[in-house]
């Protein structure tokens, strides 16, 4: 057990749990999937998959994936994306226990492929996502999944950690670097949050941003939940401490350097802000980065 994970071996492929916990994932050598050899039976057919291949002439590369049938085919017919791939990383859940379904992973891709671009580390062969698919709540699920898998895949040998918004955020939010291409496209104006918290009983948490000149202002009103869950970065949860909150209101302003940040400021866990934050007529500012 490392890090309350639990590891197995067999031959030369990982899985990896988390106690008390849905989550699977799985590091297997490309070519075994390829001579379908994967080391481990992984029951459940709803995956989200990682290619990863080396590439000494630059960014090494990467592609995203999903399938509702299992892996055995589908994540061993990209040499049209890349002749090398070395590794693949497969996302899943148990099978008894999953909100893994066709919304959720096609959510869950699409916020991988972001991922991959927000940190600029890789190589992204991925041509394609798409999301809208899965509800609200099932969202909150996927992104909660998705910030302790960042951890897991890091641990394996992935990192998506590097450059993130998360990271970002646990800087010195004077020195935190910009992230140009994404945040600087978000024009100025008041965007709005809703979102409900299934930990605290379904309880709904709404908010307001400013966006003023490539900052993000959490506005004084905007609600905050009482405690911290999943994946709350640090300089967030510090921010929080401190901040003048009363009867779970905001009572200042505060200024964060991410959507995202602001709504880890609100839910008090991992929170994907370019899905919850929403322009007056209720679109997403994911638009703005497409």
């Amino acid at each position: 057990m490392i890090n309350n994970y639990i590891i197995k071996c067999n031959n030369n492929a990982v899985e990896m749990t988390k106690p008390n916990s849905t989550m699977l994932i799985y590091k297997i050598p490309y070519k075994d999937i390829e001579a379908r050899k994967l080391g481990f039976l992984i029951p459940n057919p709803f995956i989200v998959y990682i290619l990863f291949g080396k590439n000494p002439h630059g960014k090494d590369k990467i592609y995203v994936g999903k399938s509702k049938n299992g892996i055995t085919y589908r994540s061993a017919a990209h040499a049209d994306k890349y002749d090398h791939w070395t590794t693949c990383y497969v996302l899943t859940q148990f099978k008894e226990r999953t909100f893994f379904n066709d919304g959720t992973i096609q959510y869950l891709e699409d916020t991988l492929n972001h991922r991959i671009n927000e940190i600029d580390m890789y190589c992204n062969t991925t041509i394609n996502t798409t999301s809208g698919t899965a509800n609200k709540d099932d969202e909150e699920y996927c992104d909660d999944y998705l910030a302790e898998a960042y951890k897991m895949l890091n641990i394996l040998g992935l990192d998506l950690i590097t450059n993130s918004e998360e990271a970002k955020a646990d800087e010195d939010m004077d020195d935190a670097p910009s992230d140009v291409s994404n945040r600087e496209k978000i024009p100025d104006g008041i965007y709005y949050f809703s979102r409900k918290i299934k930990r605290l009983g379904g309880v709904l948490l709404k908010g307001r941003m400013q966006v003023q000149n490539h900052t993000f202002i959490l506005l004084e009103g905007s609600d905050v939940a009482p405690e911290a869950g999943i994946g709350l970065a640090p300089n967030v949860d510090e921010l929080r401490n401190r901040a003048s909150i009363g009867n779970g209101k905001l009572m200042e302003n505060i200024t964060l350097n991410s959507p995202s940040a602001c709504g880890e400021f609100i839910t008090g866990a991992a929170c994907n802000g370019w899905t919850y934050w929403e322009t007056k007529d209720g679109q997403p500012i994911t638009i703005f980065r497409k």
